[in-house]
Order: C-alpha cells, then structure tokens, then sequence
C-alpha cells in the first residue's frame, strides 16, 4: 500500500512540474506578446498615411485595453504557478528551490516582484496609449472630457464586474 502511495505521489509531482513548465513558457511568451501588439498598434496609429481618426483612436484604445487584459493574464498566471510551485514543495520540502537566495543581492524583490515590474510598465503603456488616443486622435465633436469620464466609468463598471464576481467566487472553484 505504501508503495503504490509512493508512485501515485511521484507521477502527482510529475504532472504538477510539467504543468508548471507549460505555464512557465506561456507566462514568458507574455512580454514578446505585449510588445509586438502594442508596438504594431501604435505604429499603425501613428505612422501609417491616409488612415482616418476614428480608426487611429480605435488602435490606441485597443493597444491600451490589450494591455490591461495583459496584465490581468499574467498575474493569474502567476498565481495559478505559486499553486503549483506549494504543490511541488510539498512533495519533497528539503530539496525545493523557492528562488530565495541566502544573501540576495536585491532584498526587497520577492516572488512577486518580476510580474509587478512588467505589470507596472504595462499599465504606464496602457497609459500612454489612452493618453494618444484622447489627446491626439480624438474623433468626436463631443468635448473629449465627456469621453474620458465615459471611459472611466465603463473601466469603473469593468472593475466591479470583475471584482465583485471574484468575491462572490472566493469560496468556489475558479476558472
């Protein structure tokens, strides 16, 4: 009995180890991902000749969404791979290597911290991409403030949506 114990946990830490490298390299493509979309769209907003407003606004509103979108991905990638990374201590807990070091260079910067530098400058392209979209290629003869706080609140309205479903699912299983 002990032995078929054994070797179910052995093939658990196996699948769980090769789920975390699948999701490893997916969460690594994310950065190539995110700058070749927004680049293409910001190039393609501002560089490209006879190309209407409306359609350059719309390519900095998507550049900037995008973004956002990206940064959500990541970090439930992320947290999904710390569930994996607890599953994979658990198996053997002596010979885990959690990526802590006994003298680091740059103390503050724990495991979180490579996801919220990238988040960080995801959000400030996001920015930016809002920002030439609004003050650069606004298409309507409608004050372009009216159009900011729309956009805030359907932001807003995302938010709440997003959030208060992830409240209301705390407790459940998660998708």
């Amino acid at each position: 009995m002990c032995d078929t114990d054994a070797k179910k946990a052995a093939i658990c830490y196996s699948e769980n180890f090769q789920q975390f490298r699948a999701l490893n390299t997916q969460m690594n493509q994310i950065p190539a991902l995110a700058m070749t979309l927004t680049g293409g769209l910001w190039f393609g907003a501002g560089v490209s000749e006879n190309l209407d407003t409306e359609i350059r606004f719309a390519l900095l509103m998507l550049a900037g969404l995008s973004n956002m979108a990206l940064t959500l991905v990541v970090v439930r990638i992320r947290d999904v791979l710390q569930s994996y990374l607890d599953q994979i201590e658990a198996f053997h807990p002596p010979s885990f290597a959690g990526g802590t070091p006994k003298t680091p260079r740059a103390p503050w910067l724990g495991s979180y911290s490579m996801i919220t530098i990238f988040c960080a400058l995801m959000l400030l392209a996001a920015g930016f991409s809002f920002f030439g979209a609004f003050w650069k290629y606004w298409p309507l003869a409608l004050s372009r403030w009216w159009g900011i706080a729309g956009f805030a609140a359907l932001l807003l309205g995302l938010y709440v949506i997003i959030f208060s479903r992830a409240r209301r699912n705390a407790g459940g299983s998660s998708a």
